[in-house]
């Protein structure tokens, strides 16, 4: 006998409704979170040759592409995007060019790779971040 268990389109909306708060419960957990009130940071840019020049701004931005907009002479230049927000470029006039020559700009939140990019990272006070100029083929090239 070849039995077919037809399912109730119920449960298919069950099902859809699980997952939906299973990805709500997800995003919830590890969206970015914000601190509101004013906050000191300290921004560092390192160079290709290895020349470092150090920002220190108190702002009340809540993410630190916002923190960055209130530096003078700190000029960030990128493309943006609405899923990703701004893809650094240039950084004081230094291009990374990943397309080029595998050069971007890593940026690093207490010595450690941030979790998000410049719009969505959000800031702390006291937080020290660095803006690096990093080359894909040297970082292969390490043991």
């Amino acid at each position: 006998m070849n039995k077919h268990i037809k399912l109730s389109p119920l449960l298919g909306g069950f099902a859809a409704i699980a997952v939906l708060t299973l990805l709500l419960v997800i995003y919830s957990l590890t969206r970015p979170v914000t601190m509101v009130g004013t906050k000191s940071i300290s921004i560092d840019v390192a160079y290709e040759d290895g020349t470092k020049e150090h920002y220190e701004t108190t702002t009340e931005a809540q993410f630190l592409l916002e923190a960055t907009e209130s530096i003078p002479d700190l000029k960030i230049e990128g493309n943006k995007s609405d899923e990703f927000g701004l893809m650094i470029t240039s950084i004081n006039g230094t291009s990374a060019d990943y397309q080029k020559d595998h050069a971007y700009w890593a940026i690093l939140l207490d010595g450690e790779p941030c979790s998000y990019g410049i719009s969505q990272q959000p800031i702390k006070d006291k937080e020290t971040y660095t803006f690096q100029y990093t080359s894909a083929k040297e970082e292969a090239a390490k043991p």
